[in-house]
């Protein structure tokens, strides 16, 4: 049975039917099993069940809303992400951190540590303290298990509860604001009872996200601050962010009396997050570019910077090399460079884009843009081999879905089906696609020039996946058994 399909699939009533049913017999087996001790959360909803439904959850936003899949944003959001998750109580967790191309002014957490930042939301932020500040809130529903302390809370309503969150996931499809509202006030059995218990979450979440902010060496301050903008800016009271997250004077008070018990000389900023604004700010642009004399005229390197990103998305990629070949002499931030190397290879100089990214890989080695820019090109200019080898280190790194899918492209233009067929099941299998990873591995199985080791690594791989997917089968028809049967 597959439990990823293609949520694009899900338009008749028929299948969301379906899929709420599957929710309901889900339910019951997360409660029929033993909780971990130690949680008080995991009564009704385990983490096995958390981590499922998370699977879902961001697969469906994948599938149906569009995100920013840009390495270097990519890599800042998850490094920042990651530095202020340490300091959480859930520092132990794989959180994953993703920014959606959507202008609404949003965040969300959803199921087991998948958070979403809006572009909207990232633009409106001023400094790398107010982006992190809403991060860190985010954090801490993830920490603080507010979901499934949600469903516990419910008691009976628990079968209920698992059925409104995959609605939500479904109905919400298009509407990231849509799931993260139904997931957070849809779950108790009254509406205003889940406005106060999300509200309290909003408290608690403020709380420990301004420690964790302290924690990382960030000014909490930037919480205080971008709530402020928030509330002065909602006049209409139309603000998605917060329909999702309650937000009053009040609140803002609380939050700038725990700020004062805190370190007042933390950094706001960072360039890091500027050039990272700068980048964002172009990419998320639709509307045709027009360069101005004040884009010429502007000395900061962030302003400069953006205007060569401008020069590149125009073509115009002779006064975009000019223009950061000359400020890479006086900021040595990687990304200058990157853009440099990436203009030269967009203007058919080759060997200057190549040269250029292997200094840069000799002076941050292991840092995944300049791996997976420097791979890409590689590829382009018939160098599969080098290209696999900086992959396989990178994956010694970082084991993440884009290195095995940049994998899979160099061993197939270097020829290795068997070895490209493996790789892209890898980057399934690190997308939680199993039933698709197991169809590489088999595919993989059947090509001439196997191993006898790399033969009984697929077989071994497959064996696991297929126990996986068959112990869940299991589970589900034995509980559909189990409620079938006569009271």
């Amino acid at each position: 049975m597959n439990y990823f399909p293609s949520f694009r699939r899900l338009k008749t009533t028929f299948h969301l039917l379906l899929f709420i049913n599957l929710a309901i017999i889900t339910a019951y087996s997360a409660r029929a099993e033993i909780p971990e001790l130690g949680d008080p959360t995991l009564k009704s909803f385990s983490t096995e069940e958390e981590k499922k439904l998370g699977l879902m959850f961001y697969r469906t936003l994948r599938n149906n809303l569009s995100f920013i899949d840009d390495p270097q944003l990519n890599h800042y959001i998850n490094n920042l992400g990651k530095k202020l998750a340490t300091h959480s109580d859930s520092y132990n967790k794989d959180f994953k951190f993703f920014i959606v191309d959507s202008p609404t002014i949003n965040a969300f957490a959803g199921p087991d540590a998948y958070i979403g930042i809006n572009s909207g939301l990232f633009l409106e932020s001023l400094n790398e303290s107010q982006l992190a500040s809403v991060m860190a809130h985010e954090i801490s529903h993830v920490s603080q298990r507010h979901l499934a302390r949600a469903i516990d809370e419910s008691g009976s309503m628990a079968v209920a509860t698992f059925a409104t969150v995959l609605a939500a996931i479904l109905l919400g499809a298009h509407n990231s604001d849509m799931t993260q509202a139904v997931l957070y006030t849809g779950l108790a059995g009254s509406q205003q009872k889940s406005i106060n218990f999300t509200r309290t979450n909003e408290y608690e979440a403020d709380r420990i996200g301004i420690s964790i902010l302290a924690k990382s060496g960030i000014n909490p301050q930037g919480m205080v601050d971008f709530f402020s903008t928030l509330l002065s800016k909602n006049t209409s009271g139309g603000m998605e962010y917060l329909r999702t997250h309650p937000l009053n004077s009040n609140r803002v008070s609380e939050a700038q009396d725990r700020v004062k018990h805190t370190q007042s000389n933390l950094p706001n900023d960072s360039q890091d997050f500027q050039f990272a604004y700068a980048r964002l700010e172009i990419l998320s642009q639709k509307e045709p570019f027009t360069i101005k004399n004040a884009d010429v005229e502007d000395k900061n390197d962030i302003n400069l910077y953006k205007h060569s990103l401008k020069l590149i998305r125009t073509k115009q990629w002779p006064q975009a090399i000019k223009r950061l070949k000359a400020l890479s002499k006086r900021n040595s931030h990687p990304w200058i460079k990157l853009a440099l190397a990436e203009a030269y290879q967009a203007n058919h100089q080759n060997q200057q884009s190549l040269d250029l990214l292997s200094k840069l890989s000799e002076l941050f080695p292991g840092y995944l843009p300049v791996t997976l820019i420097y791979t890409r090109i590689l590829n382009d200019n018939g160098q599969p081999q080098k290209s696999i080898a900086l992959l396989k280190h990178q994956l010694q790194i970082n084991d993440e879905a884009i290195i095995h899918k940049t994998l899979a492209q160099a061993y197939f233009k270097n020829g290795q089906i068997s070895a490209a067929l493996e790789s892209t099941g890898n980057q399934y299998l690190k997308e939680g696609y199993f039933e698709l990873a197991i169809q590489q591995y088999d595919m993989a199985l059947q090509q001439a020039d196997l191993s006898i080791s790399t033969q009984q690594r697929l077989e071994t791989k497959k064996e696991t996946l297929n126990k996986k997917n068959n112990r869940s089968q299991n589970k589900v028809e034995k509980n559909i058994s189990d409620e079938l049967k006569p009271i």
